[in-house]
């Protein structure tokens, strides 16, 4: 009867425990923005080969760090800690680097970090890092300065399960 009872008890501890844990997403699933460790580009252009990226161990910005998703313009609102080290152009560096956003730890699609004050286009998936307005917001765009004649980007800024696990999350905008 005594183990009963306490096995009873110890089961409502974690039960509650989990189900009140503020890290767990409720849709089960977590977005996450990585740094790559390595990749390689599809010959002759800015593309990613996402099949050969290979992701930091650790993401830059974690599913706690996204605040929301505005799917009309594409905008990720991050929390303070991310925004500042990405602003952080002495010490980071992040114009240039290369970033994949993931669901799960899977690659969904891959990108630069690329400022707005830099005479050179890219043509592929871009993040400005900076952060002028103090918003902390990251907007999602293709290509730098935008999309080049004749260039195509598959645009998985809106992905069907990308939506379905924000809008589960109430982080969709």
């Amino acid at each position: 009867m005594r183990t009963t009872i306490i096995l009873a008890l110890l089961y409502c501890l974690i039960a509650t425990g989990c189900k009140n844990n503020p890290y767990m997403a409720a849709s089960g699933s977590e977005i996450e923005i990585y740094l790559l460790k390595s990749y390689n580009k599809v010959a002759g252009t800015d593309a990613i080969n996402a099949s050969s990226v290979v992701l930091e161990d650790n993401p830059l910005i974690s599913y706690e760090d996204i605040v929301w998703y505005d799917s009309s313009n594409y905008t990720f609102k991050i929390t303070e800690a991310p925004a500042k080290w990405l602003n952080d152009f002495q010490t980071n560096h992040s114009h240039g680097r290369t970033f994949a956003v993931t669901i799960d730890k899977k690659v969904l699609y891959t990108g630069y970090f690329w400022a707005s004050f830099s005479s050179a286009s890219c043509n592929w998936i871009t993040i400005d890092p900076l952060n002028y307005a103090g918003k902390n917001e990251l907007r999602v765009s293709i290509g730098y300065p935008g999309l080049m004649p004749g260039v195509t980007i598959p645009d998985l800024r809106n992905d069907k399960k990308l939506i379905e696990i924000l809008e589960a999350d109430k982080k969709l905008k």
